[in-house]
Formats: C-alpha cells, sequence, structure tokens
C-alpha cells in the first residue's frame, strides 16, 4: 500500500486542483455578470458564536460578521440583497474590528455590483476581481500532483 501513496497524493493534487481551477473559472463567469450602482441601505454586525470543546473545558468561540445590504434595480425592479450571499462577509475575532471594516461602507454610499442574470440577489460588491490565491493555489496542486507521479513512477 505503501507504493500506492504518491500515486494516491497525485489524484488527491489532481482532484483539489480541479475544484481550485473551477472556482477561478467561476470567478471569470461572475467578472461578466452585469454591472449596476447599488445604494449602502443597512449596515449591522453580526456575532456568530462556534462551539469549540478542548481537553480541559468547553468553549464559545465569537466571530463578527459585518454585513451590507444594498438596494439597486434590475429591468425596472428593486432587488435588495446583502454581502452574505455570494462572496461571504469577512468574519473578525472582535466586534471592533468589524465596525471598522463597516466604515467603508456608510448608509447613503454607492457603489458598483455584480449580479447574476438569472438571480439578481447573488451580487458580488466592488469591482472585478482576479482570484490570484486561488489560481496560486491550482499551479500548487498541480506541481504536487505532477511531483507525485514523477516518485510514483520511480
Amino acid at each position: 500500500m505503501l507504493s500506492q501513496a504518491p500515486l494516491l497524493i497525485a489524484i488527491a493534487a489532481l482532484a483539489g486542483a480541479a475544484l481550485s481551477a473551477y472556482g477561478v473559472w467561476r470567478r471569470r463567469g461572475v467578472n461578466a455578470w452585469p454591472r449596476a450602482t447599488a445604494e449602502v441601505v443597512a449596515t449591522e454586525v453580526i456575532e456568530h458564536r462556534q462551539h469549540s470543546q478542548r481537553r480541559e473545558h468547553f468553549e464559545q468561540q465569537a466571530s463578527y460578521l459585518p454585513r451590507v445590504e444594498v438596494r439597486f434595480e434590475v429591468a425596472g425592479q428593486a432587488v435588495v440583497t446583502d454581502n452574505r450571499r455570494f462572496d461571504a462577509a469577512p468574519s473578525f475575532q472582535s466586534r471592533e474590528a468589524a465596525q471598522a471594516w463597516l466604515r467603508d461602507y456608510p448608509v447613503g454610499k454607492a457603489l458598483e455590483v455584480r449580479h447574476d442574470p438569472d438571480d439578481p440577489r447573488l451580487a458580488q460588491f466592488g469591482p472585478s476581481r482576479i482570484p490570484v490565491r486561488r489560481i496560486g493555489l491550482t499551479l500548487f496542486l498541480l506541481a504536487m500532483a505532477g511531483v507525485a507521479l514523477f516518485i510514483s513512477q520511480q
């Protein structure tokens, strides 16, 4: 079974690379979505508690998610959505850090959104993005698959 390990690693790395590449492709599609100008209508910090159990005791760890709700129009219809539906809100370890992040999104601010043509509630805030980290992950996993395949041939 040990001689099969590099082959299994190569297969797993290739599967991971395929999933990562799909994410890059999906982001490419998002960058082509129609644009609209949205207005920030509400913001809030949502506390999210995660339970973790350590050997000695049971803990609750809090994280804070800044929520930005926006309104825009698509084909004459008002759409209201927030940053939790698509890209997901960033997570912070303190309420103050989440509130500081929200300062960039005051109520009434206009911002560009890209929305899914089939479901405008799925919206990406801000300008288009190149998923550099995901591209790097894809290339790394492909390299690891190549190394594992090379080792399995030895």
